[in-house]
């Protein structure tokens, strides 16, 4: 199976020279441990923890947003420090997480002939230390990463990255699990594969983007919006 996923993947990304990578709900398999550190935040507000399947219909950028979205009333100052104590606590669950079935094959089969970035909104020191964690630092030459823990300044930080790689944009490819990853790689003028394995359902990233893999794994079935990826 491992192979499958990254032979599948591949023939996606082929045509570009330059693979950038988000990490949360793309690499890594990290919305078990989201959803449920967000429920103990919520219990602590006194709001209804959600479900991962409310979770994958409501998640989405900017990250304050869907705060106000599930219930939090907050402040500037009170979305701050809400972002800090949920990122503490996050970081704290992430060794339960674990990566994605096929990402090393991947990694390994694309690193062969092409540059491999992490463009992420996950903090840059914490990003950088769990990819090493997991071994996989040496195939990327670039991890950009957020400089707080607000979950913001994807796009500032992606652009830092296209001029970084000397790669130009028409040969660079995101690959990601949002909406918000569409937008950011848009606005940089760089192609992208959406993978609905992570953070938001198939349903919402089929509402903005064509490019839509229901899931990295072969033989799922593929949607009408993702028809030409088969």
């Amino acid at each position: 199976m491992p192979q499958k996923i990254a032979q599948r993947i591949f023939s996606y990304v082929k045509p570009f020279k330059h693979v950038i990578w988000d990490w949360n709900g793309t690499l890594i398999n990290d919305v078990q441990e989201t959803v449920s550190v967000l429920g103990n935040l919520m219990r602590r507000y006194k709001l209804r923890p959600l479900s991962v399947s409310e979770y994958k219909k409501l998640f989405c950028f900017p990250v304050y947003d869907f705060y106000k979205q599930v219930g939090f009333d907050l402040s500037y100052s009170d979305f701050k420090s809400l972002s800090n104590e949920f990122y503490d606590l996050y970081a704290q669950r992430l060794e339960d997480a674990e990566l994605f079935e096929g990402v090393l094959e991947t990694l390994e089969l694309i690193g062969n002939t092409r540059v491999q970035s992490i463009l992420s909104a996950a903090n840059q020191e914490h990003l950088e230390e769990v990819v090493r964690k997991f071994g996989i630092h040496v195939h990327f030459t670039h991890i950009y990463g957020a400089l707080d823990k607000l979950a913001a300044g994807k796009l500032e930080r992606g652009q830092e990255l296209i001029q970084a790689s000397g790669i130009r944009p028409e040969e660079t490819i995101l690959v990601g699990d949002t909406d918000h990853d569409f937008e950011v790689a848009q606005k940089l003028g760089i192609e992208c594969l959406l993978i609905a394995d992570g953070h938001q359902n198939l349903e919402r990233l089929s509402q903005v983007h064509h490019k839509v893999l229901p899931s990295r794994f072969p033989g799922r079935k593929l949607t009408e919006s993702s028809k030409e990826l088969i």
